[in-house]
C-alpha cells in the first residue's frame, strides 16, 4: 500500500513518513497541493494524507482536484485550525471528498487506526 503524504511541514512529513513505514507502508511525500497532484499522476497511490492549510495549492481545493481525477483513491484531511475563522475546515473536506479527517494535533495510534480504518472500508 503506498500513502502520499502531502504537507507543507516538513518536520510533521517527516515524523508521518517514520510512523508509516514502520507500519509497512511505502510512502511519497509532497510540500503542496500542486506538487502532490503530480505525484500522484505519477505513481499508483491508494491514501493520500492531505494538510488543509498550506502555501500554493491547499487542502480542499487538492481534495476536490483528487475526487475528479482519481475518485477511487482514499483521502485523510488534516488540520490544526489555521487563520480561516471558525468554519470547521474538516467538515467541509468531509463534503468535498475525504473519507476521514484528523484533528492536529493527534497521536500514532489514531494515524494508524484511521489508515486502517479507511483501508478496509
Amino acid at each position: 500500500m503506498t500513502i502520499l503524504i502531502i504537507d507543507d511541514d516538513q518536520a510533521l512529513r517527516d515524523s508521518l513518513r517514520r510512523t508509516l513505514r514502520r507500519e509497512g507502508y511505502t510512502v511519497l511525500e509532497a510540500a503542496e497541493g500542486g506538487e502532490g497532484l503530480k505525484v500522484v499522476k505519477s505513481h499508483p497511490i491508494d491514501v493520500v494524507l492531505v494538510d488543509l492549510f498550506m502555501p500554493g495549492k491547499e487542502g480542499l481545493e487538492t481534495i476536490g482536484e483528487l475526487r475528479r481525477s482519481h475518485p477511487g483513491i482514499k483521502i485523510i484531511a488534516m488540520s490544526g485550525g489555521g487563520k480561516k475563522g471558525h468554519m470547521d475546515v474538516l467538515k467541509a473536506a468531509k463534503l468535498m471528498g475525504a473519507r476521514r479527517v484528523l484533528a492536529k494535533p493527534f497521536t500514532r495510534e489514531e494515524l494508524i487506526d484511521t489508515v486502517e480504518q479507511l483501508l478496509v472500508n
